[in-house]
């Protein structure tokens, strides 16, 4: 079975699935269409963005990534994509569908959200719509469009369970719920000293409306007139720097906005520390119940770090179980096995429409 990752590398996700999937022995290549400074570009060949003012460079670039993408769609068994089409009129999947290749394609955020549904138990998310909240294209009619420019290609669909209410059944029946994945290798677990009397508390505001990082630094500010601890943000590094810093926290703040927990939170996890985040009350029964994440809002995040500042026992003993979760749950190479199941089972599946 010959996989084809492409063309969104979306927090990482495309790297550390690759990476899971050839530890099984599938051969997969990764193609990628731009990178973000603060993910993993492992396993995967990128095609870097380039701006629209040089010219000549932004037509070579277009030319390698249709080049690349023509070449390695035609050698694929399998398709796996993340985010939405990149070429324009959805030439991209238009190619796919000519020649009849079998695909997935995993939803994970902004891809299909849709606000209506998410105004309706998520206040917070309601307010920062309104407030300047980065990804301001969601839309109910933008994510049915998305949707059926998929379902027409063929595609089934992959999500984890946060996303599974967003997808529209009537366009996209085929439907996978498949947990994040992680490469637990990487991260070597660096718990919480309990002896530490000044603890680092990390965030990273890679979207700082959508993470909740105002609340965040409002909760920071009233916190430091009673406790001494470090805070850092992670902004404006290389993904090594990130990494280094996510090792050394003490306790590390996710998203207090869309109601789930992202990857970053995983990360974190995976290094062993406490994380902090907002699941929103319908999410909660839908995660597994030994999740250890510390659940806090906007309105309550100050009181809620007061016990991990003044606990180094606390830290220390939830920093285990964050490990012990992601490798219960969120192992790459474990969740690879379930994944090759579902290629397996579109391509048998267009297989059989072809008879």
């Amino acid at each position: 079975m010959r996989v084809l990752h492409l063309p969104n590398n979306i927090a990482s996700i495309p790297s550390h699935t690759v990476k899971g999937l050839r530890q099984i022995g599938v051969e997969v290549y990764g193609l990628m269409l731009g990178n973000a400074l603060v993910q993993s570009t492992d396993g995967l060949k990128v095609i870097e963005s380039v701006p629209r003012r040089k010219v000549y460079r932004w037509i070579w670039r277009n030319f390698r990534w249709v080049y690349n993408y023509l070449k390695w769609v035609t050698w694929a068994d399998v398709i796996h994509w993340y985010f939405t089409p990149v070429l324009p009129w959805g030439l991209d999947l238009k190619y796919i569908k000519a020649l009849d290749k079998p695909g997935v394609v995993e939803w994970l955020g902004s891809d299909i959200r849709i606000p209506e549904i998410e105004f309706e138990d998520n206040p917070y998310y309601k307010a920062a719509f309104y407030s300047g909240y980065e990804y301001q294209f969601e839309s109910l009619q933008r994510s049915r469009q998305v949707q059926k420019k998929f379902a027409e290609a063929g595609f089934a669909s992959i999500v984890p369970v946060c996303m599974l209410r967003y997808v529209q059944t009537d366009i996209c029946p085929r439907v996978y719920v498949v947990p994040q994945r992680i490469v637990l290798s990487d991260y070597n677990p660096a718990y919480p000293d309990p002896a530490v009397t000044r603890p680092l508390i990390v965030h990273a505001p890679t979207a700082p409306i959508s993470k909740g990082t105002p609340a965040v630094l409002k909760a920071i500010e009233k916190l430091k007139i009673a406790y001494n601890f470090e805070f850092r943000l992670i902004h404006g590094m290389s993904r090594n720097e990130a990494l280094q810093v996510m090792q050394r926290a003490d306790i590390f703040l996710d998203q207090f906005v869309l109601g789930d927990h992202g990857m970053a939170a995983l990360e974190a996890m995976a290094f062993g520390k406490p994380v902090v985040c907002y699941i929103k009350p319908s999410m909660i029964d839908k995660y597994p119940p030994d999740l250890p994440i510390i659940n806090a809002t906007q309105d309550n995040l100050a009181d809620v770090l007061e016990p991990l500042l003044r606990d180094g026992e606390l830290r220390h003993e939830i920093g285990k179980r964050s490990r012990v979760y992601v490798e219960k749950y969120h192992d790459a190479i474990k969740l690879a096995y379930r994944l090759v199941d579902i290629y397996q089972e579109v391509i048998e599946d267009k297989r059989d429409r072809r008879c």
